[in-house]
């Protein structure tokens, strides 16, 4: 039997599918993981893992079966992201920073020359009052609907955005809105074709803003409630409708769901969990093409929700782990077209979940009959050990993909 690079998922066929969440534990870091982001960052053929803690900012690669970290320096900011903030056809890494002496903060862009990281500022918070300014989350998007790519940031203690401007030759920022932020997403939520900027703080109301041409106008996507924590947009019901998704934070706990009607938006709870949710996305986390929703909490535990055409279902991804999860992101980290979903915790590490599924039928024309051997490797290329494997079909795996079935007598 071939055992190099190879996954072999250990599941006896008892006529039922068999699927579970594994979780691997990536770290330590300097501090709280705040922000990740995955993105071909260095522009070439490789998606590499961003992660912004409280202190310090990772790469990270996924390569001989193992991550390999490179710190790229002192940021003490909160968020990040990646894309084409220039818009000239280079991805770059964008990172909040805050620095003292004299204190400052904003954002920082991250440009791999090919040999090094060069870095530039983005956006420029300058001193303020009544509070020291801090950046918190970043995003990147065509926010004014011109075309043009921009960055945004919300400085967190003072309660304003800001927006930086690549001109051809220079940044150029300035603060444009008002509002409580520390997470910030551009999207278009109202299904118009129109992106708005949608923020929320920690426990706070969600805003949204629209350019119209001359000034940003705010609104309140629901104005009697103002416990939100995370914002995400995406097609949670897997038709054609986008929708806003937040996290309630006030007990009793839950995940709300926003839809623009035409004249208003609609709140639905999704379902409650028993934890204070901190942040959420929607994505494709099984790699099934469909989109479910990820919710992670304080205590570390994570959610997972999918509506199942009448009504949302949910199951928990992690019930037990350790710290408290404040960032998520859902990607293809490993370069194996497998997407996985990403915590980041409090106790200084980033955590990665895959799903494994079975998901297929018994063929008996497919059995091979094989010797028992000692090692066998599960899908994080991890050796398990089975010196006593029990009689049983088992389903081998090769990057994701099933191979064959294995009988052992």
């Amino acid at each position: 039997m071939e055992k190099r690079n190879v996954i072999l998922i250990l599941v006896i066929f008892i006529n039922t599918v068999f699927s579970y969440w594994v979780k691997e534990q990536i770290g330590p870091f300097s501090n709280w993981v705040s922000g990740i982001v995955i993105a071909k960052g260095r522009n070439d053929d490789t998606n590499r893992i961003y992660v912004a803690t409280w202190s310090r900012l990772y790469e990270l690669t996924y390569r001989n079966n193992r991550w390999d970290i490179f710190d790229m320096g002192v940021t003490n900011g909160w968020g990040v992201c990646a894309g084409d903030g220039r818009n000239d056809g280079v991805t770059r890494i964008y990172a909040a920073f805050v620095l003292v002496s004299p204190q400052r903060s904003g954002v920082w862009e991250y440009t791999w020359t090919g040999t090094g990281w060069q870095r530039d500022t983005a956006i420029r918070i300058p001193p303020l009052s009544p509070s020291s300014p801090a950046a918190h989350g970043v995003a990147i998007g065509k926010a004014r609907n011109d075309g043009i790519n921009r960055i945004y940031c919300d400085d967190g203690n003072n309660r304003r955005i800001y927006e930086g401007y690549w001109t051809g030759t220079q940044w150029v920022s300035s603060a444009i809105a008002d509002s409580y932020g520390v997470d910030i997403i551009i999207a278009s939520a109202r299904g118009d074709g129109i992106n708005r900027i949608y923020c929320v703080g920690q426990g706070t109301y969600i805003y949204e803003f629209t350019w119209n041409g001359t000034q940003w106008v705010r609104e309140l996507v629901d104005s009697t409630s103002r416990f939100y924590y995370g914002i995400a947009c995406g097609y949670g019901r897997n038709d054609s409708i986008l929708r806003l998704y937040s996290a309630w934070g006030s007990s009793p706990y839950g995940v709300y769901e926003f839809t623009w009607n035409g004249t208003r938006w609609v709140k639905e709870r999704v379902k409650g969990i028993n934890a204070l949710p901190r942040t959420v996305i929607v994505g494709d986390a099984r790699n099934d093409g469909l989109m479910r929703i990820y919710v992670g909490c304080y205590g570390g535990k994570a959610m997972e929700y999918f509506y199942n055409g009448n009504q949302w279902d949910s199951c928990w991804v992690d019930s037990a782990g350790s710290g408290s999860y404040v960032s998520i992101f859902i990607g293809n980290g490993r370069n194996d077209g497998i997407n996985r979903v990403y915590f980041g915790s409090s106790n200084n590490y980033l955590y990665e979940y895959s799903y494994i599924s079975t998901d297929i039928k018994e063929k008996s024309s497919d059995f091979i009959i094989s010797e028992k051997i000692n090692k066998y490797y599960n899908s994080l290329g991890q050796v398990i050990s089975c010196s006593q494997l029990k009689k049983g079909v088992y389903f081998l795996y090769k990057k994701g993909k099933l191979k064959k079935f294995v009988k052992i007598n």
